[in-house]
C-alpha cells in the first residue's frame, strides 16, 4: 500500500514569541513493515537553523531555531511511504533525503555541535526558564475535524532534493509470522519475564530499556494485578497479550478531550477514558509491570479505509499504540527477538505494524520520548494550537 500523510501544525502565541527552539518527530522512520519514498518539511517564519538527526532511538528528528520574533508558527510535515504486511518481498526502492537551503553562512554540523554543547539533555532545557512547549493529547478526531477549516499562512517550503539513496530490497522472511512469533504461540508469559533475569555471562538484549519506569508510564502493582487478568505464568505469551489488548479495548471508553498530556495514567486508568495515547500508555505499563519490555509507538493510521471496512478509531489525527518484545528462543547474540505491535483503541495487532493500513513515525518509552513537536520559547505566555492530520491512498 503507498499512503501519503499530510501534518500540520498551526501555532498562534500572544504576546509574540522571541526565540524558539524545538525538536520534531514527524518524518516517517523505515521499519520492517515500511519504506519511506519521500518527506518534504514546510515551516513559517523561515528558521534561523535548521538541521535533522536521530535521537537515541534512531528515530529521525530534526531541530529547529527562530530567533527573530514572531506571532504564530506553522510547520507542515508531507511523506510518502509504501506499508506491507511483515514477511512480504518488497522491490528495491529508494529514499528521498532532505537537503535545507539554508540562509545562513554556517553549516549543519556548526548548528548540530552548538546545540548539543548548549543542551546535552532535555532537563538542561527545562531549567533555562523559558516556557515549555508540547503537543496537546493525540488521536482527538472531533477537534481534528473543525481544525481543517483553517488555511495555513504563505510559508517557506524545505523540500526534498531528487532521490539520493537506495535502500536494499525487503530482506525478511517470506514466511508470514517468524520462527519467534511461533514459539511465543506455545511458549508462556512466565519464560518470557525470565527472559530479563540476570545470570552471570548472559548476553545482554537491549530490549531491556524499556522494563523500567518512564516520565508518562510508572510501573504499579495495580497495572501488574491487571496484566495477570491475561497474563497467567502459563498461558501462552501471544495468547495473554492479545487478551490484555482486548481487555483494554473493551473496558476503556475513548473519548475526545477527556484527558491532557500530563494526566496521571493512574487517574486514567481509574476513570477508564482517555484516547489512544492513554490506552498505549497503559498497555505498555501493564507489561512492564508485569515484566515484559514494551515500548510507545507514534503514527498515524489511513483516514478513509477500503470499501468494506470500518473507520478506525483515531484516524484524521496522529495516533499511538504499544509494541512489545518477543525474546530470541536462545540467549545467543544472534537470536534477536521481534517486537510484536499491539493496538488497543482498534483491537489490532501484528508483527512491526498492527497493519498495512498504519504508518510508523517513531518509538521510545513513551509520549515524551516522540512527541511531534516539543521545544522552548521565550515569551508567548499564551498560546493555541490547531492541528490537522490527513492520510490518504495513492495508486
Amino acid at each position: 500500500m503507498r499512503l501519503k500523510v499530510t501534518h500540520t501544525s498551526l501555532y498562534r502565541y500572544q504576546p509574540a514569541v522571541e526565540t524558539a527552539q524545538h525538536f520534531l518527530h514527524l518524518k516517517p522512520r523505515d521499519m520492517p513493515c515500511q519504506r519511506l519514498e519521500s518527506h518534504y518539511l514546510s515551516i513559517s517564519p523561515e528558521p534561523t537553523e535548521l538541521f535533522e538527526s536521530q535521537d537515541f532511538y534512531q528515530n529521525p528528528t530534526h531541530y529547529l531555531a527562530l530567533l527573530n520574533q514572531h506571532s504564530q508558527l506553522s510547520i507542515t510535515s508531507e511523506s510518502v511511504l509504501s506499508t506491507w504486511s511483515y514477511g512480504q518481498p518488497q522491490a528495491q526502492g529508494t529514499q528521498m533525503n532532505l537537503r535545507f537551503g539554508m540562509t545562513s553562512s554556517a553549516t549543519q554540523s556548526q548548528f548540530q555541535s552548538q546545540f548539543q554543547s548548549q543542551f546535552q539533555s532535555q532537563s538542561q532545557m527545562q531549567s533555562i526558564g523559558f516556557h515549555s512547549l508540547e503537543s496537546p493529547p493525540l488521536h482527538n478526531p472531533e477537534q481534528s475535524v473543525q481544525q481543517n477549516a483553517w488555511s495555513p499562512p504563505e510559508r517557506t517550503q524545505w523540500s526534498a532534493s531528487s532521490p539520493s539513496s537506495s535502500t536494499q530490497s525487503n530482506s525478511w522472511p517470506t514466511l508470514l509470522t517468524p520462527a519467534q512469533v511461533k514459539h511465543w504461540e506455545n511458549a508462556s508469559a512466565q519464560q518470557a519475564r525470565d527472559h530479563y533475569q540476570y545470570n552471570a555471562g548472559k548476553h545482554f538484549d537491549e530490549a531491556s530499556d524499556y522494563l523500567f519506569d518512564s516520565p508518562h508510564v510508572p510501573r504499579l502493582e495495580v497495572f501488574a494485578q491487571y496484566a495477570m487478568r491475561a497474563l497467567g505464568a502459563q498461558t501462552p505469551l501471544l495468547t495473554g497479550l492479545t487478551h490484555l489488548m482486548a481487555l483494554i479495548h473493551e473496558e476503556f471508553a475513548y473519548k475526545s478531550k477527556s484527558t491532557e498530556v500530563n494526566t496521571p495514567l493512574i487517574d486514567t486508568f481509574a476513570s477508564r477514558t482517555g484516547v489512544c495515547q492513554d490506552f498505549a500508555h497503559i498497555m505498555v505499563a501493564c507489561c512492564r509491570s508485569f515484566g515484559l519490555a514494551a515500548r510507545y509507538v507514534s503514527g498515524y493510521i489511513l483516514t478513509l479505509p477500503p470499501e468494506g471496512q470500518a473507520r478506525l478509531i483515531g484516524s484524521d489525527a496522529s495516533h499511538a499504540w504499544a509494541s512489545v518484545y518477543l525474546p530470541g528462543v536462545d540467549s545467543t547474540p544472534g537470536s534477536a527477538g521481534v517486537w510484536f505491535d499491539f493496538d488497543p483503541t482498534n483491537n489490532r495487532s501484528g508483527v512491526y505494524s498492527p497493519g498495512e493500513d498504519y504508518i510508523t513515525t517513531a518509538f521510545g518509552r513513551d509520549y515524551s520520548d516522540v512527541s511531534p513537536v516539543r521545544g522552548v520559547i521565550q515569551g508567548g505566555n499564551d498560546h493555541l494550537l490547531d492541528v490537522a492530520v490527513t492520510v490518504q491512498p495513492l495508486g
